[in-house]
């Protein structure tokens, strides 16, 4: 169980990053980190004791948090998208992911099997809001200057996150089939990895939000 992996503890920076940040998080989308980086740290946590300690798998509990991750992540582009079409698009998104996730989990992978048409959905998905997002924030008429939006380096982070770990599950089922990763060491390796570089990027983003509050107390 412990010492916990450095994946983990960049979450738990992650979160603790957030926390320090509601002051300026407050009232606005961002504000939901703060429960949902926490929820992920309880996650990923469990899923090691599971693991590691009670030598049980822990794919059901990844079965029910992916889909919530999904979720918040639409949840944002829903928020922060200017153009209707694709606020639309990403509203009728958010009904769609946990109906999918219910059913598949119920009639197609089961609850105990890891549910990878999920996970590969959720990767597209995620890519294609990701383009989506910065289409829009290019069209926009104000004059913006990115590395201080905390959108852009969070819609960054979900693009790189998922177009790495598509390059895995585009192959997973082949994969478990013929046991080539039977024990899915590389698929933590790269989830591993790649995890490092979305959290930081998360956190960049939350810390953009700091920089924001700072300036409107200079300007008043």
């Amino acid at each position: 169980m412990f010492p916990l992996p450095l994946n983990i503890w960049v979450e738990v920076a992650a979160f603790i990053i957030s926390l320090l940040c509601i002051k300026a998080l407050r009232n606005k989308p961002l504000q939901w980190f703060i429960p949902f980086l926490l929820l992920v740290v309880i996650v990923e946590i469990t899923g090691r004791f599971l693991r590691k300690e009670m030598h049980v798998p822990n794919s059901w509990l990844y079965n029910m948090f992916i889909p919530v991750e999904y979720f918040f992540n639409t949840y944002l582009f829903y928020a922060y998208f200017e153009n209707i079409v694709l606020k639309k698009t990403a509203k009728i998104i958010l009904i769609l992911i946990p109906v999918a996730a219910l059913v598949n989990m119920t009639f197609v992978q089961g609850f105990y099997n890891f549910n990878t048409n999920i996970l590969f959905a959720g990767n597209c998905l995620m890519i294609i809001l990701s383009c989506a997002f910065f289409i829009d924030l290019f069209k926009r008429e104000e004059e913006l200057v990115l590395w201080r939006e905390p959108m852009f380096w969070i819609a960054t982070g979900i693009l790189l996150f998922n177009l790495g770990e598509l390059s895995y599950t585009l192959f997973f089922d082949y994969i478990l089939k013929h046991k080539q990763d039977p024990r899915a060491i590389l698929f933590s390796t790269i989830n591993g990895n790649l995890i490092y570089l979305f959290y930081t990027l998360i956190s960049i983003g939350l810390l953009c939000t700091r920089r924001s509050l700072t300036v409107n107390y200079q300007k008043t």
